[in-house]
């Protein structure tokens, strides 16, 4: 990236957005980059951290406001100690709670567009709207945002549950995604959308793909639809090898994959 601003609070966050866009700068919110390969040239522009600029989190009734900087792992947490339930499935899921309900992240059957009432957004020099979650187009690991929107809040409608036991649903979550999944290795997350018959991870691992590898990338032998950074792999490692997966699952099992991360920036010279 050219620029990389951190802005200390709300109205500072909002400023360089509309500095930006005035100067004609090139910009992008990053939360915690999950789902997200950087190419090696980097991001032109600037990239802006959402983080605790667009912070805090707070119940009403079963009602939770939730500033869309903070992480995913907060907001579970904060929910466990409050008795509201549903969230459950996401738990292990490295990202900020923007970018879940960007992409309608999910897992185990949750998805947390489910339980989304509406956002609060703004665009660049203009105020921050509320978008009822009927008008976002939500769907598998996709929200239909207006353009140039950037989510401050989300709400959501949760359920009152034994806060011990909405814990242990979480532990139990973690438990299944540490068995299933690289969690301890540096990755993407899972590469490919599932396509509706058979999942993504399934029909790699039938065309015999686990252990492929490019440079420092590997296909996981433990979940197929991840591809692990060993031995310093860099982003054109991980993009040869999305390429190598998805030509052998074309040809072998007749299904186009789609990718379920966003590839950005510059390719390295």
């Amino acid at each position: 990236m050219d620029v990389l601003i951190d802005a200390p609070d709300e109205r500072a966050f909002k400023e360089c957005v509309a500095y930006l866009a005035d100067e004609g700068v090139p910009s992008r919110v990053l939360g915690r980059g999950t789902n997200v390969l950087v190419r090696g040239g980097g991001i032109e522009g600037a990239v802006l951290i959402a983080g605790d600029a667009l912070g805090g989190v707070e119940r009403d009734a079963n009602t939770v406001s939730a500033g869309s900087g903070i992480s995913l792992a907060r907001l579970l947490s904060f929910c466990a100690d409050e008795g509201l339930s549903g969230l459950e499935g996401l738990a292990g899921i490295p990202g900020t709670v923007g970018g879940a309900v960007v992409t309608n992240a999910g897992s185990h059957g949750t998805a947390i567009g489910e339980h989304l009432t509406e956002i609060v957004a703004f665009e660049p020099g203009k105020s921050s709207a509320a978008i009822a979650a009927g008008q976002l187009g939500i769907g598998y690991r996709h929200t239909a945002l207006p353009p140039g929107a950037i989510v401050e809040r989300v709400r959501l409608e949760l359920e009152e549950g034994d806060p011990e036991k909405i814990r242990e649903s979480q532990r139990e979550t973690l438990d299944r995604k540490w068995r299933a999944q690289p969690c301890g290795m540096r990755s993407a997350g899972c590469i490919f959308k599932n396509p509706p018959d058979v999942p993504a991870g399934l029909l790699i691992d039938r065309t015999g793909l686990k252990g492929t590898r490019v440079g420092g990338a590997v296909v996981s032998d433990l979940h197929a639809n991840f591809i692990v950074n060993d031995r310093g792999a860099t982003a054109d490692d991980v993009e040869k090898l999305i390429e190598v997966v998805r030509t052998k699952v074309r040809e072998e099992a007749g299904v186009e994959l789609e990718l379920e991360i966003e590839i950005v920036g510059r390719r390295a010279n």
